[in-house]
Protein backbone atom coordinates (compact mmCIF):
# COMPACT_ATOMS: atom_id res chain seq x y z
CA UNK A 1 0.00 0.00 0.00
CA UNK A 2 2.85 2.47 0.93
CA UNK A 3 4.67 1.63 -2.71
CA UNK A 4 1.51 2.21 -4.48
CA UNK A 5 1.02 5.75 -2.38
CA UNK A 6 4.92 6.44 -3.48
CA UNK A 7 4.72 6.03 -7.13
CA UNK A 8 0.86 7.87 -7.15
CA UNK A 9 2.95 10.66 -5.47
CA UNK A 10 5.74 10.79 -8.13
CA UNK A 11 3.06 10.45 -10.85
CA UNK A 12 1.31 13.53 -9.72
CA UNK A 13 3.96 15.74 -9.22
CA UNK A 14 5.41 14.97 -12.74
CA UNK A 15 1.84 15.27 -14.15
CA UNK A 16 1.70 18.61 -13.07
CA UNK A 17 5.00 19.41 -13.84
CA UNK A 18 4.53 18.34 -17.22
CA UNK A 19 1.69 20.78 -17.31
CA UNK A 20 2.22 23.94 -15.54
CA UNK A 21 5.85 24.37 -15.88
CA UNK A 22 8.15 24.44 -19.46
CA UNK A 23 11.16 22.25 -20.68
CA UNK A 24 14.03 23.32 -22.31
CA UNK A 25 16.19 20.15 -22.36
CA UNK A 26 19.44 22.26 -22.70
CA UNK A 27 19.72 25.83 -22.26
CA UNK A 28 23.79 26.07 -23.39
CA UNK A 29 22.46 24.22 -27.13
CA UNK A 30 19.41 25.98 -27.42
CA UNK A 31 20.24 29.62 -26.12
CA UNK A 32 21.52 32.23 -28.25
CA UNK A 33 23.50 34.85 -27.52
CA UNK A 34 24.92 32.97 -24.21
CA UNK A 35 28.89 34.15 -24.89
CA UNK A 36 30.04 37.59 -24.68
CA UNK A 37 33.59 38.29 -26.45
CA UNK A 38 36.19 40.33 -24.82
CA UNK A 39 38.94 42.03 -26.31
CA UNK A 40 37.70 41.64 -29.69
CA UNK A 41 33.86 42.55 -29.69
CA UNK A 42 34.32 43.15 -33.56
CA UNK A 43 33.74 39.22 -34.11
CA UNK A 44 30.83 37.26 -35.33
CA UNK A 45 29.81 36.38 -31.64
CA UNK A 46 27.45 33.54 -33.62
CA UNK A 47 30.57 32.01 -35.26
CA UNK A 48 31.91 31.63 -32.01
CA UNK A 49 29.66 30.48 -30.15
CA UNK A 50 28.59 27.50 -32.67
CA UNK A 51 32.74 26.73 -32.92
CA UNK A 52 32.84 26.34 -28.86
CA UNK A 53 29.56 24.17 -28.80
CA UNK A 54 30.97 21.71 -30.98
CA UNK A 55 34.16 21.81 -28.97
CA UNK A 56 32.28 20.92 -25.67
CA UNK A 57 30.34 17.96 -24.56
CA UNK A 58 26.68 17.05 -26.19
CA UNK A 59 25.14 16.12 -22.63
CA UNK A 60 22.21 18.12 -21.28
CA UNK A 61 23.81 17.95 -17.56
CA UNK A 62 27.18 18.95 -19.13
CA UNK A 63 28.46 22.56 -18.98
CA UNK A 64 31.08 23.49 -21.92
CA UNK A 65 29.63 26.62 -23.25
CA UNK A 66 31.25 29.62 -21.72
CA UNK A 67 29.44 33.12 -21.20
CA UNK A 68 32.89 34.61 -21.63
CA UNK A 69 35.43 34.02 -24.37
CA UNK A 70 38.68 35.63 -25.58
CA UNK A 71 39.15 35.95 -29.32
CA UNK A 72 43.23 35.78 -30.16
CA UNK A 73 44.50 37.96 -32.98
CA UNK A 74 43.64 37.61 -36.61
CA UNK A 75 41.21 34.49 -35.29
CA UNK A 76 44.05 32.59 -34.76
CA UNK A 77 42.18 30.86 -31.37
CA UNK A 78 38.88 30.76 -29.47
CA UNK A 79 39.07 30.57 -25.38
CA UNK A 80 36.53 30.73 -23.28
CA UNK A 81 37.32 29.31 -19.06
CA UNK A 82 33.79 28.86 -17.22
CA UNK A 83 32.33 27.39 -14.15
CA UNK A 84 29.64 26.33 -12.24
CA UNK A 85 28.14 26.12 -8.79
CA UNK A 86 25.44 24.10 -7.92
CA UNK A 87 24.58 23.70 -4.13
CA UNK A 88 22.05 21.21 -3.41
CA UNK A 89 19.49 20.33 -0.65
CA UNK A 90 18.38 16.42 -0.18
CA UNK A 91 15.85 14.85 1.48
CA UNK A 92 15.70 11.04 0.99
CA UNK A 93 13.47 8.45 2.56
CA UNK A 94 12.30 5.18 2.19
CA UNK A 95 15.91 3.12 1.47
CA UNK A 96 19.69 4.28 2.50
CA UNK A 97 20.94 5.69 -0.22
CA UNK A 98 24.64 6.54 0.59
CA UNK A 99 25.43 9.43 -2.14
CA UNK A 100 24.07 12.65 -1.73
CA UNK A 101 24.65 13.28 -5.26
CA UNK A 102 24.41 10.35 -6.86
CA UNK A 103 20.54 8.66 -6.90
CA UNK A 104 21.86 4.86 -7.73
CA UNK A 105 19.14 2.25 -7.22
CA UNK A 106 21.66 -0.31 -7.42
CA UNK A 107 23.04 1.19 -4.48
CA UNK A 108 20.03 1.16 -2.15
CA UNK A 109 20.80 -1.09 1.00
CA UNK A 110 18.29 -1.08 4.26
CA UNK A 111 17.79 1.54 6.10
CA UNK A 112 18.44 1.00 9.97
CA UNK A 113 15.75 1.29 12.51
CA UNK A 114 15.03 5.11 12.72
CA UNK A 115 17.09 6.58 9.68
CA UNK A 116 14.13 5.96 7.83
CA UNK A 117 14.84 9.64 6.39
CA UNK A 118 17.78 11.96 5.86
CA UNK A 119 18.95 15.45 4.78
CA UNK A 120 22.18 16.00 2.85
CA UNK A 121 23.27 18.94 1.22
CA UNK A 122 26.47 18.85 -1.54
CA UNK A 123 28.38 20.67 -3.92
CA UNK A 124 30.49 18.47 -5.31
CA UNK A 125 29.18 17.88 -8.69
CA UNK A 126 30.28 22.35 -9.44
CA UNK A 127 33.14 22.56 -11.91
CA UNK A 128 35.38 24.39 -13.94
CA UNK A 129 36.25 24.09 -16.95
CA UNK A 130 38.41 25.44 -20.37
CA UNK A 131 37.13 25.29 -24.00
CA UNK A 132 40.24 26.14 -26.28
CA UNK A 133 39.63 26.29 -30.19
CA UNK A 134 43.11 26.83 -32.32
CA UNK A 135 42.61 28.19 -36.10
CA UNK A 136 38.99 27.94 -35.57
CA UNK A 137 37.45 27.46 -39.35
CA UNK A 138 40.09 26.08 -41.33
CA UNK A 139 41.21 22.61 -42.35
CA UNK A 140 43.60 22.43 -39.14
CA UNK A 141 41.23 23.56 -35.87
CA UNK A 142 42.29 21.59 -32.94
CA UNK A 143 39.76 21.83 -30.04
CA UNK A 144 40.89 21.01 -26.42
CA UNK A 145 38.74 20.83 -23.82
CA UNK A 146 39.32 20.42 -19.87
CA UNK A 147 36.28 19.73 -17.32
CA UNK A 148 37.08 18.42 -13.21
CA UNK A 149 34.43 18.85 -10.39
CA UNK A 150 34.61 17.78 -7.33
CA UNK A 151 33.64 14.04 -6.95
CA UNK A 152 36.83 12.14 -6.39
CA UNK A 153 38.14 10.54 -2.74
CA UNK A 154 37.44 12.97 0.29
CA UNK A 155 36.07 15.71 -2.47
CA UNK A 156 39.65 16.17 -4.20
CA UNK A 157 39.56 17.26 -7.63
CA UNK A 158 38.05 15.12 -10.01
CA UNK A 159 38.37 15.03 -14.03
CA UNK A 160 35.36 14.42 -15.96
CA UNK A 161 36.42 15.28 -19.35
CA UNK A 162 39.66 16.31 -20.74
CA UNK A 163 40.02 15.51 -24.45
CA UNK A 164 41.61 16.61 -27.51
CA UNK A 165 39.54 17.32 -31.38
CA UNK A 166 41.31 17.43 -34.74
CA UNK A 167 39.68 16.57 -38.30
CA UNK A 168 36.84 14.37 -36.74
CA UNK A 169 39.43 12.81 -34.65
CA UNK A 170 39.03 12.64 -30.94
CA UNK A 171 40.79 11.25 -28.59
CA UNK A 172 41.23 11.72 -24.57
CA UNK A 173 39.16 11.03 -21.15
CA UNK A 174 35.43 11.19 -21.77
CA UNK A 175 32.63 9.96 -22.71
CA UNK A 176 32.07 6.38 -24.63
CA UNK A 177 31.46 6.38 -28.36
CA UNK A 178 28.39 3.96 -27.30
CA UNK A 179 26.81 6.80 -24.86
CA UNK A 180 24.63 9.06 -26.99
CA UNK A 181 24.92 12.00 -25.02
CA UNK A 182 22.67 14.28 -26.74
CA UNK A 183 19.56 11.98 -26.37
CA UNK A 184 20.45 12.09 -22.62
CA UNK A 185 17.53 13.07 -20.53
CA UNK A 186 18.19 16.08 -18.34
CA UNK A 187 18.22 15.50 -14.62
CA UNK A 188 18.95 17.80 -11.61
CA UNK A 189 20.32 14.00 -10.13
CA UNK A 190 24.19 13.62 -11.07
CA UNK A 191 23.72 10.28 -12.00
CA UNK A 192 20.88 10.37 -14.06
CA UNK A 193 19.02 7.13 -15.76
CA UNK A 194 19.72 3.72 -14.33
CA UNK A 195 19.49 2.50 -17.66
CA UNK A 196 21.25 4.55 -19.87
CA UNK A 197 24.83 3.95 -20.99
CA UNK A 198 27.26 6.44 -20.01
CA UNK A 199 30.70 5.63 -19.72
CA UNK A 200 33.72 7.97 -19.23
CA UNK A 201 37.11 6.46 -19.78
CA UNK A 202 40.02 6.82 -22.23
CA UNK A 203 38.87 6.75 -25.44
CA UNK A 204 39.82 7.68 -29.27
CA UNK A 205 37.23 7.74 -32.31
CA UNK A 206 36.81 9.62 -35.47
CA UNK A 207 33.32 10.95 -36.74
CA UNK A 208 32.25 11.58 -40.45
CA UNK A 209 29.92 13.31 -42.37
CA UNK A 210 28.30 11.45 -45.12
CA UNK A 211 25.93 14.37 -46.07
CA UNK A 212 24.13 16.54 -44.65
CA UNK A 213 22.12 14.45 -42.37
CA UNK A 214 23.95 11.00 -42.05
CA UNK A 215 26.79 10.61 -40.15
CA UNK A 216 28.55 7.89 -38.63
CA UNK A 217 31.43 6.99 -36.30
CA UNK A 218 34.01 4.13 -35.09
CA UNK A 219 36.41 4.51 -32.20
CA UNK A 220 38.10 2.35 -29.42
CA UNK A 221 37.34 2.18 -25.76
CA UNK A 222 40.75 1.35 -23.35
CA UNK A 223 40.27 -1.89 -21.89
CA UNK A 224 38.91 -2.41 -18.38
CA UNK A 225 36.20 -5.22 -16.43
CA UNK A 226 33.78 -6.06 -14.09
CA UNK A 227 33.45 -9.43 -13.48
CA UNK A 228 32.40 -12.19 -10.76
CA UNK A 229 34.30 -15.07 -10.39
CA UNK A 230 34.67 -18.25 -8.54
CA UNK A 231 37.52 -19.86 -6.90
CA UNK A 232 38.40 -21.53 -10.59
CA UNK A 233 38.61 -18.12 -12.22
CA UNK A 234 40.53 -14.72 -11.46
CA UNK A 235 40.38 -11.61 -13.32
CA UNK A 236 43.69 -10.69 -15.23
CA UNK A 237 44.83 -7.22 -16.93
CA UNK A 238 42.68 -6.30 -20.15
CA UNK A 239 44.68 -6.37 -23.23
CA UNK A 240 41.93 -6.14 -26.33
CA UNK A 241 40.03 -2.73 -26.47
CA UNK A 242 36.24 -2.34 -26.63
CA UNK A 243 35.41 -1.04 -30.04
CA UNK A 244 32.05 1.17 -30.54
CA UNK A 245 30.09 2.63 -33.47
CA UNK A 246 27.39 4.49 -34.82
CA UNK A 247 24.95 5.58 -37.81
CA UNK A 248 23.42 8.53 -37.17
CA UNK A 249 20.30 10.44 -38.88
CA UNK A 250 19.43 13.74 -37.84
CA UNK A 251 16.86 16.57 -38.86
CA UNK A 252 15.75 19.77 -38.26
CA UNK A 253 19.41 21.35 -38.20
CA UNK A 254 20.46 18.62 -36.25
CA UNK A 255 18.44 19.58 -33.09
CA UNK A 256 16.74 15.95 -33.68
CA UNK A 257 18.36 12.57 -34.33
CA UNK A 258 17.99 8.66 -34.50
CA UNK A 259 21.44 6.87 -33.97
CA UNK A 260 22.07 3.46 -34.16
CA UNK A 261 25.21 2.06 -32.22
CA UNK A 262 26.81 -1.05 -31.50
CA UNK A 263 29.70 -2.10 -29.48
CA UNK A 264 32.18 -4.89 -29.69
CA UNK A 265 33.72 -5.74 -26.17
CA UNK A 266 36.07 -8.92 -25.20
CA UNK A 267 36.99 -9.66 -21.82
CA UNK A 268 40.00 -11.63 -20.65
CA UNK A 269 39.55 -13.26 -17.71
CA UNK A 270 41.71 -16.41 -15.86
CA UNK A 271 41.07 -20.21 -15.91
CA UNK A 272 42.69 -21.38 -12.94
CA UNK A 273 41.48 -24.90 -13.38
CA UNK A 274 43.91 -24.83 -16.46
CA UNK A 275 45.80 -22.07 -15.92
CA UNK A 276 45.14 -20.46 -18.84
CA UNK A 277 44.34 -17.11 -20.12
CA UNK A 278 40.61 -17.22 -21.89
CA UNK A 279 38.51 -14.32 -23.63
CA UNK A 280 34.79 -14.10 -23.37
CA UNK A 281 33.43 -11.91 -26.23
CA UNK A 282 30.41 -9.48 -25.66
CA UNK A 283 28.50 -6.95 -27.71
CA UNK A 284 25.60 -4.85 -28.14
CA UNK A 285 23.37 -2.77 -30.07
CA UNK A 286 21.77 0.49 -28.69
CA UNK A 287 18.71 2.69 -30.64
CA UNK A 288 18.69 6.37 -29.52
CA UNK A 289 17.79 9.52 -30.25
CA UNK A 290 15.62 12.49 -29.41
CA UNK A 291 13.01 14.87 -31.26
CA UNK A 292 10.72 17.40 -31.19
CA UNK A 293 6.83 15.86 -31.01
CA UNK A 294 4.65 18.83 -30.98
CA UNK A 295 4.85 22.95 -30.20
CA UNK A 296 7.64 23.30 -27.66
CA UNK A 297 6.96 19.23 -26.45
CA UNK A 298 10.34 16.90 -27.29
CA UNK A 299 10.75 13.31 -26.57
CA UNK A 300 14.09 11.61 -26.17
CA UNK A 301 14.24 7.94 -26.21
CA UNK A 302 17.17 4.81 -25.65
CA UNK A 303 17.02 1.03 -25.62
CA UNK A 304 20.56 -1.20 -24.91
CA UNK A 305 21.09 -4.70 -25.30
CA UNK A 306 23.72 -6.98 -25.25
CA UNK A 307 26.14 -9.39 -23.45
CA UNK A 308 28.88 -8.23 -21.48
CA UNK A 309 28.04 -4.71 -21.62
CA UNK A 310 26.87 -4.09 -17.72
CA UNK A 311 30.02 -1.71 -17.26
CA UNK A 312 28.07 0.93 -19.78
CA UNK A 313 25.13 0.61 -18.13
CA UNK A 314 24.91 3.51 -15.19
CA UNK A 315 23.65 0.87 -12.69
CA UNK A 316 25.75 -1.92 -13.51
CA UNK A 317 28.55 0.10 -13.32
CA UNK A 318 31.44 -1.45 -10.64
CA UNK A 319 28.35 -4.32 -9.61
CA UNK A 320 30.84 -7.51 -11.98
CA UNK A 321 27.58 -7.47 -14.11
CA UNK A 322 29.87 -8.24 -17.04
CA UNK A 323 30.62 -11.64 -17.14
CA UNK A 324 30.20 -14.12 -14.00
CA UNK A 325 31.49 -17.56 -12.93
CA UNK A 326 29.32 -20.68 -14.25
CA UNK A 327 29.42 -24.23 -12.64
CA UNK A 328 31.88 -25.44 -15.17
CA UNK A 329 35.52 -25.35 -13.43
CA UNK A 330 37.61 -22.48 -15.48
CA UNK A 331 34.51 -20.92 -17.37
CA UNK A 332 32.83 -17.67 -17.29
CA UNK A 333 30.22 -16.34 -19.46
CA UNK A 334 29.04 -12.89 -20.12
CA UNK A 335 25.66 -11.32 -18.46
CA UNK A 336 22.55 -10.56 -20.70
CA UNK A 337 21.76 -6.95 -19.68
CA UNK A 338 18.83 -4.10 -21.24
CA UNK A 339 18.23 -0.96 -20.51
CA UNK A 340 15.36 1.22 -21.73
CA UNK A 341 15.02 5.28 -21.23
CA UNK A 342 12.45 7.54 -22.16
CA UNK A 343 12.40 11.48 -21.16
CA UNK A 344 9.61 13.95 -21.92
CA UNK A 345 10.55 18.10 -21.63
CA UNK A 346 7.94 20.67 -22.43
CA UNK A 347 8.53 24.71 -22.40
CA UNK A 348 6.35 27.52 -22.02
CA UNK A 349 9.10 29.96 -22.22
CA UNK A 350 13.46 30.11 -21.90
CA UNK A 351 12.41 30.88 -18.01
CA UNK A 352 10.92 27.81 -16.76
CA UNK A 353 11.18 23.99 -17.87
CA UNK A 354 10.43 20.58 -16.60
CA UNK A 355 11.70 17.16 -17.53
CA UNK A 356 10.07 13.86 -16.50
CA UNK A 357 12.20 10.49 -17.04
CA UNK A 358 11.67 7.01 -16.95
CA UNK A 359 14.02 4.06 -17.04
CA UNK A 360 14.60 0.25 -16.32
CA UNK A 361 17.28 -2.24 -16.25
CA UNK A 362 17.37 -5.95 -16.11
CA UNK A 363 20.33 -8.22 -15.66
CA UNK A 364 20.21 -12.23 -17.20
CA UNK A 365 22.44 -14.34 -15.81
CA UNK A 366 23.51 -17.58 -17.16
CA UNK A 367 21.34 -20.23 -15.67
CA UNK A 368 24.16 -21.91 -13.99
CA UNK A 369 25.95 -19.04 -12.71
CA UNK A 370 28.16 -19.34 -9.75
CA UNK A 371 26.68 -16.21 -7.89
CA UNK A 372 25.08 -15.05 -4.76
CA UNK A 373 20.99 -14.59 -4.24
CA UNK A 374 21.26 -11.13 -3.36
CA UNK A 375 22.96 -9.68 -7.17
CA UNK A 376 21.29 -6.92 -8.48
CA UNK A 377 18.51 -8.65 -11.04
CA UNK A 378 16.18 -5.22 -11.99
CA UNK A 379 15.99 -1.51 -11.07
CA UNK A 380 13.50 1.05 -11.86
CA UNK A 381 13.71 5.11 -11.64
CA UNK A 382 12.21 7.98 -11.81
CA UNK A 383 12.61 11.87 -11.88
CA UNK A 384 10.51 14.62 -12.37
CA UNK A 385 11.88 18.34 -12.19
CA UNK A 386 10.94 21.89 -12.37
CA UNK A 387 13.58 23.86 -13.24
CA UNK A 388 13.87 27.75 -13.06
CA UNK A 389 15.84 30.51 -14.63
CA UNK A 390 16.40 33.10 -12.87
CA UNK A 391 18.73 35.19 -15.03
CA UNK A 392 21.53 34.56 -17.14
CA UNK A 393 23.77 33.40 -14.47
CA UNK A 394 21.63 31.94 -11.78
CA UNK A 395 18.64 29.30 -12.01
CA UNK A 396 17.04 27.32 -9.08
CA UNK A 397 15.43 24.09 -9.32
CA UNK A 398 13.18 21.00 -7.60
CA UNK A 399 13.29 17.09 -8.63
CA UNK A 400 11.66 14.35 -7.50
CA UNK A 401 13.43 11.03 -7.61
CA UNK A 402 11.97 7.42 -7.35
CA UNK A 403 14.42 4.49 -7.66
CA UNK A 404 13.72 0.75 -6.92
CA UNK A 405 15.74 -2.34 -6.97
CA UNK A 406 14.66 -6.29 -6.72
CA UNK A 407 17.56 -8.92 -6.14
CA UNK A 408 17.45 -12.73 -7.58
CA UNK A 409 16.18 -13.88 -4.31
CA UNK A 410 12.83 -11.63 -4.52
CA UNK A 411 13.92 -9.28 -2.54
CA UNK A 412 13.08 -5.42 -2.96
CA UNK A 413 14.23 -1.91 -1.62
CA UNK A 414 12.89 1.34 -2.83
CA UNK A 415 13.90 4.78 -1.98
CA UNK A 416 12.54 8.25 -2.24
CA UNK A 417 14.33 12.01 -2.90
CA UNK A 418 13.29 15.45 -3.40
CA UNK A 419 16.22 17.56 -3.90
CA UNK A 420 16.74 21.46 -3.97
CA UNK A 421 19.64 23.10 -6.42
CA UNK A 422 21.02 26.39 -7.04
CA UNK A 423 23.20 26.63 -9.92
CA UNK A 424 25.23 29.80 -10.80
CA UNK A 425 26.81 29.41 -13.95
CA UNK A 426 29.12 31.94 -15.74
Amino acid sequence: MKKHYVLAVGLFMATMGAFNASAQRDNRTMEKDVTTLIFNDKEDRAAVEKTLKENAPQSPNDNGLPRFAIVGKDRQFYLGIGGQFLGEGVFTWGGSMPSATLFTPSALTPATPGNGGNTQFAWQTSSIYMNFVAMPGTDNQIGIFFKANFMGNNNAFNCFHFYAKYRGLTAGYTNSLFTDAAAEPMTIDFEGPNGYPFMTLFTAYWEQNFTKDFSGAIGIDAPSSSMTTDASTATVNQRIPAVPLYLQYSWNDGSSHVRLSGLIRPLQYRNLAEGTNSTAVGGGIQLSGMSKVVGNLSANFNAAYGRGIGSYLQDDNGLGMDAVATGEAGHMETVKTFGVTGGLSYSFSPKVSTNLTYSHLVNSFPDNAVVSADKYRYGDYVAANVIYNINKFVSAGIEYDYGHRKDFNGEGLHANRLQCQLAVTF
